[in-house]
């Protein structure tokens, strides 16, 4: 995979794939990728479980910086959200909490609106700073 890219649909999206989210005092949080999600027996092609990581910094995250860092918020989101919040996936990164299943964090899984990460980093990273 190269990156930076775009994605357009889930079908190239894999787990510990993150993307910077731009916070209004200049920093920027994390958001990452959990998993593909299914409705039974067909892939979401536009929803994904995604997550806010507990990481702050003056520059975007690499996955040296990002390696190992605490899921804070997690939810389904739609593709738009990574557009509408850092734009592109820009790497990807070992996290030993990724889950194999959704499941393991809650049997009721809350949907995000496309800047929901945005406005959960900035109340996290930002407003409680």
């Amino acid at each position: 995979m190269n990156y930076p890219y775009t994605p357009k649909s889930t079908s190239y999206l894999e787990p510990g794939q993150f993307w910077a989210v731009p916070l209004s005092n200049g920093n920027y949080a994390c958001g990452v990728v959990l998993a593909k999600l299914s409705n039974g027996q067909k892939t979401e092609s536009r929803i994904f479980l995604a997550a806010l990581v507990n990481w702050c910094g003056t520059s975007e995250p690499t996955p040296e910086n990002i390696k190992n860092a605490q899921i804070l918020k997690i939810g389904a989101a739609h593709i738009k959200a990574i557009q509408t919040t850092g734009g592109s996936i820009i790497g990807k990164a070992e996290f030993n909490e990724l889950p194999a299943s959704p499941k393991e964090y809650t049997d009721d899984i809350v949907t995000m609106g496309y800047g929901v990460i945005k406005k959960m980093a900035e109340k996290h990273f930002v407003k409680n700073s």
